[in-house]
């Protein structure tokens, strides 16, 4: 072999480890911003419930679910309330607590949902959603990325996507109400709709997929609201929590029941 061909098959062979050596780069560091191997479990609310400490203790309860899980439900939340000392009537004219709630969603989140847009829009509010993709690579453009750099990049975006995780979240629209000893007036919100957030430029790989993504609509960016004056002898209490858990490849069913508990204990604890 002349020392031609001997020096350009080393060029060949030493581009090609270096090469290699970015694509394994970037798919390590992919990996390692995405991959959550234990359940992080979360619980926010958009509002606290602050309730008038009485010796009456009757809960009259009524839990419905409207989304498209079946598989939530709370059928412990009764016995987590007994043991607080609560007794559960069948008669609400009788309770001096009404507990009522509705899952309004409960499944994996799409690109561009996040829980802070799900618990915007408060008690009764819209679901709030992002339109559009996440940017790619960080948001980053691939025109003034190195070739190598940008080839790198790509293999990292491929591998996070085999390891990323899902994220399943359980929106749940609660009301209290108490009894109170003296006729009360009070304003309720019984519906809220977040903004449109902010128009953003998404850019893509190598230029696909390209698009505008709406920025998530965020607590306060209200646009809606409708209200209505209520007189009796029942205060009303409102809020939304929405619980949420992540974990790679992680799956609606087994989710399920991990945020089934975790909304039982937080309803329960507003007693």
């Amino acid at each position: 072999m002349s020392p031609i061909n001997r020096r350009t098959l080393c060029s060949v062979i030493r581009a090609f480890v270096i090469f290699s050596l970015v694509i394994a780069t970037g798919s390590i560091l992919g990996c390692a911003g995405h991959m959550t191997l234990s359940h992080e479990v979360n619980l926010t609310s958009s509002n606290a419930i602050f309730l008038t400490p009485s010796e009456e203790k009757t809960i009259y309860l009524q839990t419905r679910n409207t989304s498209d899980n079946p598989n939530i439900s709370f059928g412990e939340l009764p016995n987590k309330i007994k043991a607080k000392g609560y007794a559960i009537v069948d008669n609400p004219d009788k309770a001096q607590f009404i507990l009522q709630s509705q899952v309004v969603l409960c499944n994996k989140l799409k690109p561009g949902q996040t829980v802070d847009a799900l618990i915007a829009g408060g008690f009764g509010g819209a679901i709030g959603v992002a339109a559009g993709s996440a940017a790619a690579l960080s948001g980053a453009s691939l025109s003034h990325i190195p070739i190598l750099g940008a080839v790198g990049a790509v293999g990292g975006f491929a591998a996070s996507k085999l390891s990323e995780d899902s994220i399943v979240a359980c929106v749940v629209d609660a009301m209290v109400q108490e009894r109170t000893k003296e006729e009360i007036q009070q304003s309720v919100t019984t519906n809220s709709m977040p903004g449109p957030g902010v128009p953003q430029s998404q850019p893509g790989v190598f230029g696909f997929l390209n698009q505008q993504s709406v920025s998530p609509p965020q607590a306060g960016q209200v646009t809606q609201q409708i209200s209505e004056i209520r007189k009796g002898t029942r205060r009303f209490h409102q809020a939304r929590i929405v619980a949420s858990d992540q974990k790679m490849w992680l799956s609606v069913p087994e989710a399920s029941k991990i945020l089934s508990g975790k909304l039982e204990d937080s309803l329960a604890g507003l007693f």
